[in-house]
């Protein structure tokens, strides 16, 4: 991806669909505001030959590199060249040093600071090379390899002076389910790996460190059924997981790995597949939209068409997927920022000129989310009580909340009497009013306050606001905020979150009708909820070793004769299946069979 130009560069490869496996060494641009494909025939410069298995990376103003690869006659190159896609010329530059020896299919990637070029990996003549090596673009000087790890068909990213590579294939051809990592500082090698169990309804999803430690991830990354793409933007590694080689495979999702917090989080599953109908060959990202290119699909003759005929954008902002700049990227701005100067004017009596109140937070209001309304020092009808005040600056909420602006504009009652009454929960309103000033979410704000932001930030048309609450709330589930979760994404009309939040409350059922946010759902939102389940969906029970239904009463000396482990489920999802447990807080163990149901 060339971001400045906003175009896709496609260099060399060779033909399937002649059956000649002729090398390509043409230049192909796509366009991705017009989706215009233009084939560069012949390039002016030093064009080199026909390739595959080489990388080509992103250097800076228009300029690609190009490292290695295979040609016709089975020769591995270690040559490098330089393409301008402004000018369409190609240089091949002298370099220093000892070169690498040529490969091919191994993995390239540009340090944060965008000076140096890293190589790693590939494959030579039936051997998997194993070691990492580095281009200084300022001198042009190769420095001398160090020991990685042998892999190919990988693919690589530098985050905070480490190089990490995801996928690929071992000596073995295995595909090993881990991320590896190499220290720039030490030469350390190190490694995060994924368990084989399944996530027993604990939040420790599978991810085992090497010093024995979990955090939460998906068990089995890159061993799940499918073709993974992977693209790279700042600290977040992005996973597309499409349709596999066999046509009948159906299992697809996108996934991302937080490079700071190492751990991955379900963006979509299958059943938000955007997948079918295509088979997928590359990934290219720009800022938060992914393209995916491919050929169209015909699976009632069971082939597929060989050339590239197909994109697909992401907007992965849609999905929740906000990247996280590089700790180290130029596009970071420093501590002193203009947000962080403005949001400390925050709530500052001395210096504001109007005031905001809301409702305060230990009132019980039994209502849904409500459109804010006049201001009113205590609602005459319900004689709901007011918040604090919070103040705040007018000419900050003019600039950065359109529904004040035109609040102001009209010169409402709330613009001459310079106070306005939010009716909401004061901490969502504050959050709110806090994230004009300072552009952010404070590290300090609740999951189900953030819900609730949501609902605001699509009431007042803020979309910033509302991909950094979806980006906040996926990796916050728990059982005592999933039903709020899911409520707000109703209101907000998010349906992705809305599905992601009704599956956790269906999988652990037992533990969400007994919570708080469940009850002080409206007996309509509880309806709703039990609707999300599919038409075959069942009640299955616990039972215990001697073959009789556990139930409170039985197991925990009498309570109130429910019976616990009550949970819904799919009965058409087999893995759904294998997960039931009783998840009753006074009753352990998993329910064995369906006997029960």
């Amino acid at each position: 991806m060339c971001p400045e130009d906003r175009k896709i560069f496609i260099f060399g490869g060779f033909d399937f669909t002649m059956s000649t496996d002729e090398l390509f060494n043409s230049v192909m641009l796509i366009d991705t505001k017009t989706y215009k494909a233009t084939l560069i025939k012949e390039p002016a410069g030093t064009v080199p030959s026909g390739r595959h298995g080489h990388t080509a990376t992103y250097w800076k103003e228009g300029k690609l590199i190009i490292f290695g690869g295979e040609n016709e006659r089975g020769v591995f190159l270690n040559e490098l060249y330089v393409f301008d896609v402004r000018t369409q010329v190609w240089s091949s530059p002298t370099t220093y040093g000892r070169k690498p020896v040529g490969r091919s299919r191994h993995a390239a990637c540009l340090s944060e600071c965008g000076k140096r070029l890293y190589f790693c990996g590939g494959f030579r003549q039936h051997t998997v090379m194993s070691d990492i090596f580095c281009l200084d673009l300022e001198t042009m000087t190769w420095s001398d390899s160090r020991q990685f790890v042998a892999r190919y068909d990988h693919v690589a990213t530098v985050h905070n002076e480490k190089v990490w590579i995801f996928g690929g294939l071992t000596q073995e051809m295995d595909r090993p389910s881990e991320v590896i990592w190499f220290d720039l500082r030490t030469s350390a090698v190190a490694s995060l790996r994924f368990d084989d169990r399944l996530n027993s309804g604990d939040d420790e999803d599978g991810l085992r460190i090497g010093n024995g430690r979990s955090r939460r991830g998906t068990p089995n990354q890159d061993k799940r059924a499918g073709t993974h793409f992977y693209a790279f933007c700042g600290s977040t590694v992005i996973d597309f997981m499409t349709h596999g080689p066999a046509i009948h495979n159906t299992e697809t999702s996108i996934t991302s790995f937080d490079l700071t917090e190492l751990r991955w989080r379900t963006l979509a599953d299958s059943s938000c597949d955007i997948f079918s109908g295509n088979s997928w060959a590359y990934v290219a990202l720009s800022g938060t939209t992914a393209f995916l290119l491919g050929s169209a699909l015909y699976p009632e003759y069971g082939i597929e068409n060989e050339v590239i005929c197909r994109i697909l954008p992401i907007d992965l902002k849609y999905y929740g997927a906000a990247p996280k700049p590089s700790l180290q990227s130029p596009t970071v701005p420093p501590a002193e920022s203009l947000n962080a100067d403005i949001s400390t004017l925050f709530d500052d009596r001395e210096t504001s000129d109007f005031v905001i109140t809301a409702i305060p937070d230990d009132y019980d209001n039994p209502g849904s989310m409500s459109v804010p309304g006049p201001d009113t020092s205590v609602d005459t009808t319900q004689q709901i009580p007011v918040s604090d005040p919070i103040y705040v600056h007018a000419l900050i909420l003019q600039t950065r909340w359109p529904h004040f602006k035109r609040l102001s504009n009209s010169r409402m009652r709330e613009y001459h009497r310079k106070r306005m009454h939010i009716p909401e929960k004061y901490s969502t309103v504050r959050a709110l009013l806090y994230y004009l000033y300072s552009d952010t979410i404070a590290t300090t704000v609740s999951v189900v306050t953030v819900s609730k932001l949501l609902v605001l930030s699509n009431m007042y048309a803020l979309p910033r606001l509302r991909d950094l609450c979806i980006s906040r709330i996926q990796d916050g589930f728990d059982v005592t905020n999933a039903p709020t979760i899911w409520e707000c994404a109703k209101v907000a009309q998010e349906d992705v979150l809305r599905t992601s939040a009704a599956r956790f409350c269906l999988r652990h059922w037992g533990r969400v009708v007994r919570t708080k946010a469940f009850r002080a759902l409206s007996k309509g939102s509880m309806l709703e909820i039990c609707e999300e389940v599919d038409l075959e969906g069942q009640v299955v029970m616990g039972w215990d070793s001697h073959g009789r239904r556990r139930t409170d009463s039985s197991t925990n000396g009498g309570n109130d004769g429910e019976s616990s482990g009550a949970m819904l489920d799919d009965a058409a999802s087999e893995a759904d299946m294998a997960m039931v447990e009783d998840i009753d807080s006074d009753v352990e163990g998993d329910i064995e069979g369906e006997s029960g149901a």
